[in-house]
């Protein structure tokens, strides 16, 4: 299961939503080098910090090396959170136009949804579930596997080399003096930058970054019904770079999706940190 796979309230109301000498001798090395250690890591974490000066920034992210990448893409949930959460997903593939048509009207009123069966929970369930959806100290993302990755910063460039789930990677450049991301044939412009204040989040750090999108077309309205649904032609294309506070390491997010009448021709997900 992905991170973004389990709908907040937010995403509700627009769906409807981790011997003695020889002894002492060990002792004293095993502590001088936990010292050492602990001392590189917090050097290394203060060195890495975003600053809102862009090239400085990405410098500090992604200098070129050789990197050992943990894909982030499982979240780990209390069982009943999972229960909940599979009845109320299931409700939405089962009736679809009532959820489009919900999303629309909640949408218009920006009133939280009220209880209705085709929920596919009993009401105290769902009210069970909406408190659970308003906090997630029972999530938290955690690795599915782990890939390895070159990274090359020259020239004011930064691209990569990878495998597996990684490989999407391969085909991204960022232009840092434009301050600008290619995928591939498109190109995505910095739209915003990132703060997360708090460690409310299932990667439990609070964190810093940049945002950069693809959209076309750039403005497309939300469909409220199957009929909709199936004309809908859509490219979108995302990558997110950041640092946890907590740990000092970077953070970097990919997507793409592609939609043609309403049919997926493409879609992925990848949130990945450097080790």
């Amino acid at each position: 299961m992905q991170p973004d796979s389990t709908p907040s309230m937010k995403q509700i109301k627009t769906l409807f939503y981790r011997h003695l000498m020889a002894a002492i001798c060990l002792t004293s090395l095993f502590a001088c080098s936990n010292a050492e250690k602990k001392a590189n890591e917090e050097k290394a974490i203060k060195q890495k910090s975003i600053t809102r000066d862009f090239q400085s920034d990405i410098n500090a992210l992604l200098p070129s090396g050789e990197y050992t990448l943990d894909i982030m893409d499982k979240i780990k949930m209390s069982p009943r959170r999972q229960e909940l959460q599979s009845k109320f997903m299931q409700a939405v593939k089962s009736n679809p136009d009532w959820f489009l048509e919900q999303q629309k009207q909640l949408e218009t009123s920006g009133k939280e949804p009220t209880y209705d069966a085709r929920m596919g929970l009993s009401e105290s369930e769902w009210n069970e579930y909406k408190l659970m959806l308003n906090k997630i100290d029972d999530m938290e993302a955690e690795a599915s596997s782990s890939e390895k990755v070159t990274v090359y910063n020259v020239a004011g460039f930064v691209s990569f080399k990878s495998n597996g789930k990684l490989a999407y990677l391969n085909a991204v450049r960022l232009d840092i003096q434009n301050k600008r991301v290619s995928i591939g044939d498109y190109t995505l412009p910095l739209i915003d930058t990132i703060c997360v204040r708090n460690d409310k989040n299932v990667f439990k750090t609070a964190w810093r970054g940049y945002e950069f999108q693809f959209a076309d077309p750039s403005n497309v309205n939300r469909p409220t019904n199957q009929a909709e649904l199936a004309k809908v032609n859509l490219k979108f294309y995302a990558f997110t770079l950041g640092l946890f506070e907590k740990t000092g390491k970077t953070y970097i997010e990919i997507s793409g999706s592609e939609t043609l009448n309403g049919q997926d021709l493409l879609r992925y997900k990848v949130p990945f940190v450097i080790r």
